[in-house]
């Protein structure tokens, strides 16, 4: 029977079947036969059956021995916390630099404390901060809404007699905006130094030469150690601060290697969004998580984890959602009455 040695011509690398495997094969083939005459009767003469029979077991020989070998391939990197990481901070940085005149960071703020009436309190606040090429400034915050976190806390809030919330819409009817932040030094990424617009954008993107830029900055009289020191700086600067996509991606892959920093795949944000995590130390036991999404590597949110009485663990007492970050043109207007909101430079 010649099917064999066809199979070992089309397909060189397939490991020749064995004995059990060959009658296995002929079995098939000669019930496949039996229903390939019963199929066609018109087909007549042994030469027509012939190519019929061959066709057939072609087939069925192709077949059995893809089944028959085991698949072979391309071993799958593992999707380690690290590699997510790397690969997030390759498509923010493969991103082009934003253009517009203004660049424009809306967040909103969560922060869950406890009350008098111990019941734990959540509140929630919209900041925006606007930064123009030429050094203007503006920003503004309003407190949105103060609510009991929990129906536990509720329940709490309820028995205190309803207290109202504050700070929330409708609390001081006279001071609904306020700037949160001195407009003046929005761009102070540390003590003593407050570089321009320009010289931001102008950071390295390469992660070692970026550490070495920022520690040519920090002062010898600053009480945090240098790596300390890079933490709170580069967390400042993936946040608060137009740097390019570049120079953000440069700050996760550096932050990734430093003393203390956890990368973690398995943290949701306020929204529920998951996305690969950077967790840096800090002072007692709160610890800083940048959460990344891992489709673009641009920044979801920054929240504060500590263990807190009456907050379930893994819920952040602290957090900024980002709402929406880039360049425009569009000029920025501060609210009514928001005195203090602007600075031009």
């Amino acid at each position: 029977m010649k099917e064999f040695e066809f199979i070992d011509r089309v397909m060189p690398d397939v490991p020749p079947p064995s004995p059990a495997q060959v009658a296995a094969v002929r079995a098939r083939i000669a019930t496949e036969a039996a229903g390939s005459r019963r199929a066609a009767p018109a087909a007549r003469g042994r030469g027509w059956r012939g190519v019929v029979l061959a066709a057939a077991a072609v087939a069925l020989v192709i077949a059995a021995i893809v089944v028959m070998v085991p698949r072979t391939g391309v071993r799958q990197v593992a999707a380690t916390p690290e590699r997510l990481l790397e690969l997030a901070a390759a498509k923010l940085a493969a991103q082009p630099q934003g253009a517009g005149r203004y660049w424009r960071l809306e967040t909103e703020e969560i922060l869950r404390s406890k009350d008098e009436g111990d019941y734990t309190v959540e509140n929630r606040g919209r900041d925006v901060l606007v930064i123009g090429r030429d050094n203007s400034r503006y920003t503004w915050f309003e407190s949105v809404s103060a609510k009991p976190y929990s129906t536990e806390d509720t329940e709490a809030w309820k028995r205190s007699g309803s207290p109202r919330l504050c700070p929330a819409r409708g609390c001081d009817k006279n001071l609904r905006f306020y700037p949160r932040r001195d407009p003046e030094h929005v761009l102070a990424l540390a003590d003593g130094w407050e570089p321009t617009v320009k010289e931001v954008l102008a950071l390295p993107r390469e992660a070692k030469a970026l550490k070495a830029e920022l520690l040519r900055h920090r002062s010898a009289s600053s009480e945090l150690s240098p790596d300390d020191w890079v933490l709170q700086t580069g967390a400042r600067l993936v946040r608060d601060v137009p740097a390019a996509p570049g120079t953000r991606a440069a700050v996760y892959r550096m932050l990734a290697t430093m003393p203390g920093v956890s990368v973690l795949d398995d943290v949701r944000d306020p929204m529920g969004r998951q996305g690969v995590t950077l967790q840096l130390p800090t002072r007692g036991a709160d610890r800083v998580q940048l959460v990344i999404d891992p489709r673009s590597g641009e920044l979801l949110a920054v929240q504060h984890m500590a263990p807190m009485p009456g907050l379930p663990q893994g819920v952040p007492w602290s957090a900024s959602i980002i709402k929406k970050a880039g360049w425009s043109d569009a000029r920025p207007v501060p609210p009514p009455n928001c005195d203090g909101c602007a600075s031009r430079h």
